[in-house]
């Protein structure tokens, strides 16, 4: 088949506009990709401003609640050692600001029956004792548990507070649940003189909180400076 001119130069337009309008739209698509990746490195760029200024705000709210409960954390260390001088000078005990103010009001061999199952009961000799704590019963029942951890929690500040009087170990539970524990991997606690689980008791008579617990042998000698007056 011959073309005639002008079918040929027709071909060679539509050719021509073809290729003219791929160029075009390969433009237009190179631009708008372009575009969509400005668009996204500045959304990018937002979202990470903003999330700088909500890290920024976080850690700006996080110091000042930090700076906070340092402040009432000393607030709270002075007004409790305020609290234990006046209650040392109020007993005579001496010196006022650095005794503990912890003193034995007693110490007694008692016996403690504990169920062995459901049929059987067991009985032992323990030792309980009523030491009287620094804190005035104007003190919730709450702060005077949370203080009176300090028996056996030194922070890393020394012995246990306890350990004055002979007590080397501690138990969070009764007896009958020490000798329950499998976990309980001291091979001689007879070696021990172990504290178990305290009792708090409000006497209002002398105006302080008191602490009783159990332990199983008794107290070694008492301290002068800890001994109730």
């Amino acid at each position: 088949m011959i073309l005639t001119r002008e079918e040929y130069e027709q071909i060679v337009r539509q050719k021509a506009k073809a290729e003219s309008e791929a160029a075009a739209a390969k433009k237009n698509a190179a631009a708008a990709i372009e575009q969509a990746d400005r668009d996204a490195q500045r959304k990018i760029r937002e979202a990470a401003e903003e999330t700088q200024k909500e890290k920024d705000r976080i850690c700006q709210a996080l110091s000042e609640a930090e700076i906070k409960i340092e402040y009432w954390r000393d607030l709270n260390e002075n007004l409790l050692r305020i609290s234990k001088e006046r209650a040392n000078a109020d007993r005579n005990l001496k010196p006022k600001k650095e005794h503990t103010g912890y003193v034995v009001v007693s110490s007694t061999e008692k016996e403690y029956r504990y169920k062995v199952d459901r049929r059987h009961w067991e009985t032992v000799i323990l030792w309980e004792t009523v030491l009287q704590t620094p804190y005035p019963i104007d003190f919730t029942e709450e702060q005077a548990r949370e203080e009176t951890k300090e028996l056996i929690g030194n922070d890393g500040r020394g012995n246990w507070l306890i350990a004055r009087l002979g007590i080397n170990m501690y138990y969070g539970g009764d007896y009958e649940d020490l000798l329950e524990n499998s976990k309980w991997n001291d091979p001689q606690p007879e070696e021990h003189n172990i504290m178990f689980k305290g009792r708090l008791r409000a006497n209002y008579r002398a105006g302080y909180w008191e602490i009783i617990f159990s332990h199983t042998k008794p107290l070694g000698i008492v301290p002068a400076d800890m001994r109730a007056r």
